[in-house]
């Protein structure tokens, strides 16, 4: 009785692991009620103060996040640790912000001059020779871990984010696609941006697609 309830658990997790779809850049940023990064100044039992260094639609100098909760199909790379530097895309929920992504895809870590982002982040098989592959050293192979994924240049990942949050908006539907994707600023704010930054350039390409 024990193995077939064990089996059947298992079964039911993998069903859940393989219908889940992972939220892409476009998603992070147009779903996102704040986007900033910063470092972990505290670690508590269910929330963490994260100090503020850069933000597009914040205000404050600190700010409390709900600690992702893992669950079979979802693993943080590593435990919270004060000192660690992360970007985040945040949602709030009954007065409380949570990092997107049912795999903590909205929560990315940065060393020095890179910012580590899930591979389901850029779900577009031919594109992804042109970003650099992760060579961080994995703690753990969890479900979308970013140190299995790419090492982008942060500013031009933060250039690409900033630019879609002020250039584009859009609505959600019930299973959490964008649709009614609108332009308010004038293509002419991003064409030099389009030329130079990749990121901005594969994330705009898929936005219009």
């Amino acid at each position: 009785m024990k193995k077939m309830l064990f089996l059947l658990i298992l079964l039911m997790t993998s069903t859940l692991c393989a219908s889940y779809v992972p939220p892409n850049l476009n998603k992070l940023i147009l779903r996102a009620d704040k986007i900033l990064y910063g470092e972990i100044t505290c670690v508590d039992e269910t929330v963490i103060e994260v100090n503020i260094k850069g933000s597009i639609n914040n205000n404050t100098k600190s700010i409390t996040i709900v600690k992702f909760k893992e669950w079979n199909c979802g693993k943080r790379w590593s435990e919270y640790k004060v000192g660690e530097t992360s970007l985040f895309f945040l949602k709030l929920k009954n007065g409380r912000f949570y990092s997107l992504g049912g795999g903590n895809e909205g929560e990315l870590p940065i060393h020095d001059d890179k910012v580590y982002v899930h591979a389901s982040t850029f779900p577009s098989l031919g594109l992804l020779n042109q970003f650099e592959h992760s060579k961080m050293p994995m703690e753990d192979n969890g479900f979308n871990n970013p140190y299995n994924g790419y090492a982008l240049d942060f500013e031009d990942f933060w250039q690409a984010t900033v630019v879609l949050e002020k250039c584009f908006i859009s609505d959600v539907n019930a299973t959490g696609n964008l649709i009614n994707i609108r332009q308010l600023c004038p293509t002419s704010e991003y064409e030099s941006i389009l030329e130079n930054n990749k990121i901005f350039n594969w994330a705009l390409a898929k936005l219009i697609d």
